[in-house]
């Protein structure tokens, strides 16, 4: 684990917080202040339902299966529920191969015991480096499916040297199988119906952002895969990922788990911003096999790699140069500005050539979580949701595959695929006993007159002006990388009131701005989710550290924390303990037992010499 540096000094108090963060509840409050606030103005862009409506032709789709996000898992399922028989269609924000975190992942963790790989080994090294709160289920599961899973997209053609790029392979396999493919739309509400007084889950609805046409998709299971989610931190290109799945999840009554597990990407303390030079090397690195897990005590250094062919080789993030354009958000254009040419003189990481990145800061994807330990919570291995209709796989499902720490180089694209591939199962094996939904024009109308609500909207905030007070409030290391509980619920104060007060006022002038208005929502629900499960867990733990309580507390803590809206739409968090028989020896002395160290936490045990 990296080394954290304790916050020294006075404490923030909510008022110390809110003044230095310029978010003084009562003033928000006053309509004279609106007027002239920075972030309240005039929508110049403001038009009606009926306007967009008149202005694009609407899609309305009805299929068996929907699956949302074209990642790794996503195309697993939906290659997999149309093995099964059944009608798929496959929808992503951006383009299938470009957006997200699949084009960025180049390991391939691959468990293979005619190679030698010892299975209690790797089931032990995993524990520890999760600190024993993975779920041994999900791993065996792992184990047993990663070797055909990788076959798979061998036989698919992805490892081959002559593909312009692996994850575009991915798209071609959609093609290939006869998937409708939606690209370019954001998704940003889950359909529900009654039946019988069970509510359920029975496709999506979004918008194109190209020309903010309606997308509605009625389906028997909806899949999703949409990835995790960060605040749009710069210095890592995961700037599409903003926790989309896991707040449309969590609105319609889902359980979602993994919020207080923190990622330490870094960057460059240089160029924090130049996430193009930082990682330019993983675009083009081709998909190299993995076969090992990190064992308790190993530090991240060197944990970032590029990968040709079978082996992995250690190197910086810059790696090589790429032969041709980044993916981006909305996908398919390249960066502002020419990629670094190591024939003008500079090498890959867009520094001169020979010269090192220099200083690394972490908190180049502050908001995600550890891959695999994040997202919606399931009730069975095949990723079901408790809402009936709903399933999840990948960096949207939380099947704690790797517990409070990233556990092995890799295992994020393998579990991907293994998980995409059984969840497809599962979904399709209930899409084919229940009847299709019977959502009414009325209903779905009412579903686009809330979608569109902020392109209604006569004056408000920007989406903008909304992510950076977020950002403001979210970003210092003293928030989630420090964690204290008056700086948790200081922060906490300002992020509800964002939710529930600033959000219901954003405004759109266009496609894009709509978009970034969902997005910013959906970020502000994983937000006050990370902050209110890093409260309620009163340990250290992996990524997980406060420094009011700066030890592992195995009697109250071997647990998951799960969140779930009630009855009342407020945000309830509880926990769920790991079974027994998945707890560490705890007659092995607690030095031993974890091996880790955390700022102040022998001195809070009362375990430091002298």
């Amino acid at each position: 684990m990296q080394k954290i540096t304790a916050l020294s000094g006075p404490k923030l108090n909510r008022r110390g917080f809110l003044t230095a963060t310029g978010l003084a509840a009562t003033a928000f409050a006053m309509p004279s202040f609106l007027a002239g606030c920075s972030g309240y103005a005039e929508n110049l862009g403001v038009t009606s339902v009926a306007a967009l409506s008149a202005s694009g032709e609407e899609t309305r789709v009805s299929t068996d299966v929907l699956v949302i996000g074209g990642g790794m898992a996503g195309v697993f399922a939906a290659v997999r529920a149309k093995a099964a028989g059944l009608d798929v269609t496959l929808v992503d924000k951006g383009t299938v191969g470009r957006s997200g975190a699949t084009p960025w992942a180049n390991t391939f963790s691959v468990f293979d015991e005619a190679e030698g790989d010892d299975r209690a080994e790797w089931i032990s090294g995993v524990r520890a480096s999760s600190e024993y709160v993975n779920n041994l289920d999900w791993l065996d599961q792992m184990l047993d499916e990663s070797k055909a899973r990788w076959e798979d997209i061998n036989e698919w053609g992805m490892l081959e040297e002559n593909v312009q790029h692996p994850s575009l392979v991915l798209r071609d396999k959609l093609l290939e199988n006869e998937i409708n493919l939606i690209e370019r739309t954001m998704i940003t509400t889950l359909l529900t119906q009654d039946d019988d007084g069970e509510r359920r889950v029975v496709g999506a609805m979004g918008f194109s952002i190209d020309g903010e046409a309606a997308v509605t998709i009625l389906a028997k299971a909806t899949i999703m895969a949409a990835g995790a989610g960060s605040f749009k931190a710069p210095g890592f290109p995961i700037q599409s990922l903003t926790s989309d799945g896991d707040a449309m999840a969590y609105k319609v009554g889902a359980v979602i788990s993994g919020k207080e597990w923190i990622d330490f990407h870094f960057t460059s303390a240089e160029n924090p911003a130049s996430c193009w030079s930082q990682w330019s090397g993983m675009w083009d690195s081709g998909v190299g096999k993995m076969s090992q897990v990190f064992t308790a005590g190993m530090t991240l250094d060197g944990a970032f790699a590029k990968h040709t062919g079978e082996e992995t080789q250690s190197s910086s993030p810059g790696g090589e140069r790429p032969s041709g354009p980044p993916p981006d958000a909305e996908g398919g254009e390249a960066p502002s500005g020419p990629p670094p040419d190591a024939e003008n003189g500079e090498g890959s990481s867009g520094l001169p050539a020979g010269q090192s990145q220099g200083e690394q800061v972490l908190g180049a994807a502050t908001g995600l979580g550890i891959h695999k330990a994040e997202g919606i919570w399931p009730i069975n291995m095949q990723g079901a949701s408790n809402i009936p209709g709903l399933y999840a796989a990948g960096d949207g499902l939380a099947s704690m595959l790797c517990g409070s720490s990233y556990v092995g180089l890799g295992f994020s694209l393998s579990g991907s695929a293994v998980q995409g591939a059984v969840v497809g199962d599962g979904a399709a094996a209930y899409a084919s006993t229940v009847l299709a939904p019977t959502l009414s024009d009325d209903e779905i109308a009412a579903f686009q007159e809330a979608m569109f609500a902020p392109r209604q909207r006569e004056s408000g905030f920007s989406p903008a002006w909304v992510t950076q007070v977020m950002q403001n409030t979210m970003f210092p290391y003293y928030v989630l990388f420090v964690k204290e509980q008056a700086r948790l619920e200081a922060a906490l104060s300002t992020i509800t009131f964002l939710r529930e007060h600033i959000v219901p006022q954003l405004t759109a002038q266009d496609a894009h701005e709509l978009k970034l208005a969902h997005e910013t929502a959906n970020m502000l629900v994983n937000a006050e989710m990370k902050l209110r499960a890093s409260l309620f867990r009163t340990e250290s733990r992996g990524t997980h550290y406060r420094e009011d309580y700066p030890a592992r507390n195995d009697d109250e803590w071997l647990a998951w924390v799960l969140l779930q809206m009630d009855a009342d739409g407020q945000m309830a968090v509880t926990k769920e303990a790991i079974p027994d028989a998945w707890k560490p020896d705890l007659s092995i002395p607690y030095v031993e037992r974890y091996v880790n160290r955390f700022p102040g936490e022998l001195e809070y045990l009362g375990l430091a010499s002298g």
